[in-house]
C-alpha cells in the first residue's frame, strides 16, 4: 500500500464514521469497512493474503486523531467522532437497547458526579426518547433485580418523580436536591 493510498484510505474510513454519527449511528470496523468496499477502497486491507481486513482497518482508525472508540455492550469495538457526538451522548447511542443499564448508568452518574437526582421525565425527552409504559416497565423490572437495589425513586410535594442512586446519595439529600429542582422548574 503507497503512502498516497494509506492516506486516501484514512480519509474513507474518517469519513465513513462521520457519516454514520451524523445519522446517530455508531459503526464498527465492519461497518466501515463495509462502506469502504461500496465506494471501491478497502481492498488493500486483505494484504498480504489472509490479513484480517477488520483488524487492519481498526489500526487505521485507532490512528485517526479525530476518531474515538469504546467497547459497546455488544462487545465490539464503535467509533464516533467527538466533534459530532461527545462520548456521553455516544454511550446513550449505544445504550439505547439495554435502558435498564442506560437508565442505571445515567442515574448512578448523576448522583456521583453532581451529585443530583434525575427527574423521571427526563428519559422520556431526546436523547433517551423512553415512552412512558417503557419507562413504568423498566424501573418496575429493575426494581426487582438486585443489580439495580441502588436505584431509588422519590417523589416531591409537587408529584414529580426523581430517581437517584443510593451509593452515592443519601436519600435526605436527594429529597432536598429535587424539591429545589422542582420548585425552579415551576418558578423559572
Amino acid at each position: 500500500m503507497t503512502v498516497d493510498d494509506a492516506e486516501s484510505l484514512a480519509q474513507a474510513a474518517l469519513q465513513a464514521v462521520r457519516e454514520a454519527n451524523a445519522a446517530a449511528r455508531l459503526p464498527d470496523a465492519e461497518a466501515v469497512l463495509r462502506q469502504l468496499r461500496e465506494q471501491g477502497l478497502g481492498a488493500c486491507l486483505g494484504e498480504p493474503p489472509g490479513a484480517d481486513p477488520c483488524q487492519r482497518l481498526a489500526a487505521v482508525l485507532s490512528e485517526l486523531p479525530d476518531i474515538a472508540s469504546f467497547v459497546s455492550l455488544s462487545g465490539d469495538t464503535v467509533y464516533h467522532d467527538p466533534a459530532l457526538l461527545s462520548r456521553t451522548y455516544a454511550r446513550i447511542l449505544d445504550r439505547k437497547n439495554a435502558p435498564a443499564v442506560l437508565l442505571a448508568e445515567e442515574i448512578r452518574s448523576n448522583s456521583r458526579q453532581y451529585p443530583r437526582p434525575v427527574p423521571v421525565a427526563l428519559f422520556e425527552k431526546p436523547p433517551f426518547d423512553l415512552t412512558p409504559e417503557t419507562l413504568a416497565a423498566v424501573l418496575a423490572a429493575m426494581a426487582a433485580q438486585p443489580a439495580y437495589r441502588d436505584i431509588t425513586a422519590i417523589t416531591t410535594s409537587t408529584g414529580a418523580a426523581y430517581l437517584f442512586s443510593s451509593l452515592y446519595m443519601e436519600r435526605n439529600h436527594a429529597a432536598f436536591l429535587a424539591e429545589q429542582d422542582a420548585s425552579c422548574a415551576m418558578n423559572p
